[in-house]
């Protein structure tokens, strides 16, 4: 346990350098196969984060079903290997496979700190919903670039053509999102 907690720091620290687009990012991540399976350890670290999510909203009256909201998390967590192998099947970059998931794996619990934070600052007051939902409409972009610039710095594609690979697993994380939604929200209570 405390060598996943210093490989997801590690994990972490090095995504945070390579989205700020500062040297040294690629030394921090274990891209070998036992590296793969401990990326998925950030959802260890992200599990923290969507509980507070989830009670801010709560607290917020802006919930979401604590079942939809967990599936939710938990299988777009899990899409993401699944489209992105085939994305990079597609564009011939196979080779590039783990280090894509293992860097998106520690990448992506920092997006869910931009969201905590957004939430947070409502809950404590200093900004209104209005403020809230401006924020996360700019939140919409910097997700959309931080999903590029990983794809970006793994996949040694070109510019447009990581921003159309990294589209593939965007794109399934939506459908996943959309999908339990209605299906959960179609079961009838008590089921």
């Amino acid at each position: 346990m405390i060598r996943l907690i210093a490989e997801g720091w590690l994990g972490m620290q090095g995504a945070l350098r390579l989205l700020t687009f500062r040297k040294g990012g690629e030394a921090c991540f274990n891209v070998s196969m036992e590296g793969f399976w401990r990326s998925f350890g950030g959802m260890l670290f992200a599990l923290p984060l969507v509980m507070l999510i989830h009670l801010e909203r709560n607290y917020l009256g802006v919930s979401v079903d604590a079942a939809t909201y967990f599936s939710i998390f938990f299988a777009t967590w899990i899409s993401f290997p699944i489209a992105a192998g085939v994305a990079v099947t597609i564009v011939g970059a196979q080779h590039r496979f783990l280090p894509w998931v293992i860097l998106h794996n520690w990448g992506v619990v920092w997006l869910y700190c931009v969201i905590a934070a957004i939430w947070s600052l409502q809950v404590i007051g200093v900004i209104n919903a209005e403020l809230r939902d401006f924020l996360f409409f700019l939140y919409g972009y910097l997700r959309i670039l931080v999903h590029w610039r990983i794809a970006y710095v793994t996949l040694g594609l070109p510019t447009i053509t990581s921003a159309f690979t990294a589209a593939v697993p965007a794109l399934v994380s939506f459908i996943v999102l959309v999908g339990i939604s209605q299906a959960l929200a179609a079961t009838p209570a008590g089921s």
